[in-house]
């Protein structure tokens, strides 16, 4: 079995196997925000371009092929690897994730990268889904074409009318990362839809 350890990092009070875990559920946050499944040095190579397009900073193929366990031999991570990891799926470093998204324990029990989805190439160009999570948050979504999305209604949600981003799949059980999130009068960025517990609702209208 592959195991990791935080290198230097203060976890008196966190088993081996929570650690683990933890790194688990990162590693699969990632693939989901990327929308690949990673398995080859090709799909690595590709994140690491992602990371650096989306963060501007650099973490090479041979480290993400460790963390993933796709090369055997590696016995520790440090803690700044793992926070730009945290970064790329919408947490400001790795001890909010672990805070904000492990500690809670739907996450524990309900993340499956192969949960239920609806892919945006299944969404015709005007039709509508509604999207909700908790606590009681609820938007609907117009499709305008190639994963371009505009709120057309949003209740008790941080989400505007009018707020328009790129996503390609929304997935139960899971957070839906919003890509080049346009908002009033703020540059582009990336947002996070329901990191505790995922989305609740995904429905075609």
């Amino acid at each position: 079995m592959f195991f990791l350890a935080i290198f230097a990092l203060p976890y008196s009070h966190t088993t081996m196997k929570d650690i683990n875990q933890n790194i688990m559920l990162l590693r699969a946050l990632v693939e989901e925000s990327a929308n690949h499944r990673l398995s080859t040095s090709t799909d690595f190579a590709f994140l690491s371009g992602c990371i650096q397009g989306r963060l501007h900073q650099t973490l090479s193929v041979s480290t993400l092929e460790r963390i993933w366990g796709y090369v055997d031999g590696y016995q520790s991570v440090r803690e700044g690897t793992l926070s730009i990891l945290a970064q790329f799926v919408g947490f400001p470093d790795w001890a909010t994730f672990v805070a904000d998204y492990c500690d809670v324990p739907s996450a524990q029990s309900s993340h499956r990268v192969m949960a239920p989805s609806l892919m945006a190439s299944e969404v015709p160009t005007g039709d509508r889904i509604v999207i909700e999570w908790n606590p009681e948050r609820k938007c609907t979504l117009v499709h305008l074409g190639d994963g371009l999305w505009r709120v057309e209604e949003s209740i008790k949600s941080k989400l505007l009318v009018g707020d328009t981003f790129l996503c390609q799949r929304f997935t139960l059980n899971q957070p839906l990362f919003l890509e080049d999130y346009h908002h009033e009068n703020e540059p582009p960025s990336l947002f996070v839809v329901g990191k505790r517990g995922g989305l609740t609702r995904v429905e075609l209208i």
